[in-house]
């Protein structure tokens, strides 16, 4: 399976993925803000949202 390179824009793994169109990369993060930092989504949605992705991922945390 091809993986893609990182690039060397962006902190975290995934942000170093998006880092390769700085465009989606800052829309992605404005997104994430107002979602996730701004209070629009209550705490237990958030904690929803966690576990079900954690478990897509097949994250064991």
């Amino acid at each position: 399976m091809p993986r893609i390179k990182s690039s060397k824009i962006g902190i975290t793994p995934f942000q170093n993925l998006l880092g390769h169109n700085e465009r989606i990369l800052t829309n992605w993060e404005n997104l994430a803000e107002t979602l996730f930092h701004q209070g629009k989504i209550n705490s237990e949605l958030k904690e929803q949202l966690r576990r079900s992705l954690a478990y897509k991922n097949q994250c064991d945390y």
